[in-house]
């Protein structure tokens, strides 16, 4: 639950730039030239002597922010189905977002909003992870399909180094690997994830 939607805020605030909270900021990249890796991602400089930060494959144009966003904010879902993600935009900036809204964003808006944004291996990559999440969390989940799973999520990631900085990878992306180990387990999820509870705090 809380590994999912950590993952949600690190792919949102990355792919639109969210200042602070996005993994691709300058500080980043300094240490990246610094430690003289990822030479694609390193700063460089304007005519002006100012250091800023190159178009890279995951960079989204402003345009692709616009249908991004409209995706995000028009998206009508059944009643009590999902909370009113619109709610938590002003001005091209996302913010407040609950466990159940990155849910719902990963495994429903997230294949939608990207469709017609960013490069299309990375986005190509990104809709596999969200198919991963949406797999693993079927209410049926069988011994063949987590192998599969487990198999498959490998190569996500390592594409995902790929194309991604290095700062994008977080431990709780680290620990995505072991989701399918985890249910193997202890069984499907929605058995132990805490979305009822919440939404029963909520109402009282």
């Amino acid at each position: 639950m809380h590994i999912e939607k950590n993952v949600c805020d690190n792919i949102l605030y990355t792919l639109l730039g969210l200042g602070k909270k996005s993994k691709d900021n300058i500080e980043a990249w300094l240490d990246l030239k610094e430690m003289k890796i990822r030479p694609s991602f390193w700063t460089q400089y304007r005519s002006s002597g100012r250091e800023y930060l190159p178009p890279t494959d995951f960079t989204m144009s402003s345009k692709e922010k616009g249908i991004f966003y409209e995706v995000l904010q028009n998206t009508k879902f059944p009643h009590g189905y999902a909370s009113n993600i619109s709610r938590w935009i002003r001005k091209r900036k996302i913010s407040g977002l609950n466990t159940h809204d990155c849910y719902v964003i990963m495994q429903e808006l997230l294949p939608l909003a990207l469709r017609r944004s960013t490069y299309k291996r990375v986005k190509s990559v990104l809709i596999e992870l969200c198919t991963f999440f949406r797999v693993l969390c079927s209410k049926v989940l069988r011994l063949e399909e987590l192998k599969l799973l487990e198999e498959k999520i490998q190569k996500t990631l390592s594409t995902m180094e790929k194309l991604l900085p290095p700062g994008f990878f977080t431990i709780m992306v680290h620990l995505v690997t072991h989701l399918e180990t985890e249910a193997k387990l202890v069984g499907p999820v929605h058995y132990r994830w805490m979305y009822p509870i919440e939404r029963y705090e909520d109402y009282h």
